[in-house]
């Protein structure tokens, strides 16, 4: 079991309200019991608040952006992502088989931009299958 680290307060301020309830209108036990009672209250807020009063949660760190998630982005984004989808692919050749890959040519991507959707989807097909084939 979990219990927390002042949980002797919290033990104590019970008994001792347990003990002023039941003391009655006996005021000799009943006074000194709830004194007591609020004193240990009064120190468990005070232990709680280095924990919990007015601190904002840590914000996590932002991961940078995963191959996957931004493919995908360049698959959504149509005709505007092609490049990023294209260059993705450069870079795997790049470090797999092909180091000295060249860069690509305005004109080269141009005519990748303006492809149909099937014709894209082709020379995606041919580029995955050299790569695939050189690989194994």
């Amino acid at each position: 079991m979990n219990l927390p680290a002042d949980w002797p307060f919290l033990l104590v301020a019970g008994a001792a309200t347990v003990l002023a309830v039941d003391a009655g209108s006996n005021l000799d036990v009943a006074v000194p019991a709830g004194i007591v009672a609020v004193t240990f209250a009064g120190l468990l807020l005070l232990t709680s608040l280095g924990r919990v009063a007015w601190r904002t949660p840590a914000v996590p760190p932002l991961e940078p952006p995963t191959a996957t998630s931004s493919l995908r982005a360049a698959f959504r984004a149509g005709r505007a992502g092609r490049m990023s989808i294209v260059v993705e692919l450069d870079r795997v050749e790049r470090r797999v088989l092909h180091p000295e890959l060249p860069t690509r040519s305005a004109a080269e991507e141009d005519r990748i931009r303006r492809m149909s959707l099937s014709e894209f989807r082709a020379y995606l097909r041919s580029r995955l299958d050299q790569i695939e084939a050189r690989d194994l």
